[in-house]
């Protein structure tokens, strides 16, 4: 072979990697959603939750320089992903006269967080509100939320695992870690297949969750 189909093909390769690297990192920017805009059908699951006390909900929106619509002041769940895929970096071959770039597999992993705010049911006032988990092509969840929410300025965080192979009872009632408001959450899982569990039921115990809330603000 003579050394332009070497480079052609090597140029070719390199341009291949360039592609597999780019679905890696091609989706690190996080993104939110309305629940009504998430196809039923295409969801891991949908949460309904009733609210003991009802939350704040002053739902505003802005336009991102990335051309995102981004949202705030209303209960949400924050949903993180990861990615787990071949990358690739850029090396040289050959001699000092003559280097041909070739490219160097290594893993990489890459994380992005999707925020769904909630539909609230039944009308203005109503403390009940629903959610939906969003599938995702090509990632994979890490089977745990958040619920995020305020009551009069008091920011409060549970976090939910969850699995769509076992299934157990997913209506249940829980208090959330820090102010203690009562809640009730209620799963809906394709096929009737799943399980949803509390996480973090009291500060001292945050359980084992891959997602934990924040400090409290």
């Amino acid at each position: 072979m003579n050394i332009a189909k070497l480079v052609a093909k090597l140029i070719a390769g390199c341009c291949a990697a360039a592609l597999l690297a780019g679905c890696v990192h091609g989706e690190l920017f996080p993104k939110d959603y309305l629940t009504q805009d998430i196809d039923k059908q295409q969801a891991l699951l949908e949460l309904d939750v009733f609210f003991g006390q009802a939350p704040d909900d002053k739902l505003t929106s802005r336009t991102t320089s990335r051309n995102s619509v981004e949202y705030a002041g209303a209960p949400h769940i924050v949903v993180p992903f990861y990615q787990k895929g071949l990358g690739f970096d850029q090396g040289f071959a050959g001699t000092y006269m003559f280097a041909v770039p070739y490219p160097i597999a290594k893993v990489e992993t890459a994380t992005a967080s999707s925020r769904v705010f909630g539909q609230r049911i039944e009308g203005p006032g109503s403390p009940r509100y629903r959610f939906r988990v969003p599938g995702k092509a090509q990632w994979n969840s890490n089977e745990s939320f958040m619920l995020s929410f305020a009551r009069k300025g008091r920011r409060e965080a549970i976090t939910f695992r969850f699995s769509t192979e076992h299934s157990c009872p997913s209506a249940f009632l829980a208090t959330t870690p820090i102010y203690g408001f009562p809640i009730k959450a209620v799963a809906t899982f394709k096929g009737n297949q799943g399980c949803l569990k509390v996480c973090d039921s009291r500060e001292q115990w945050p359980g084992f969750c891959a997602f934990q809330p924040p400090p409290a603000a």
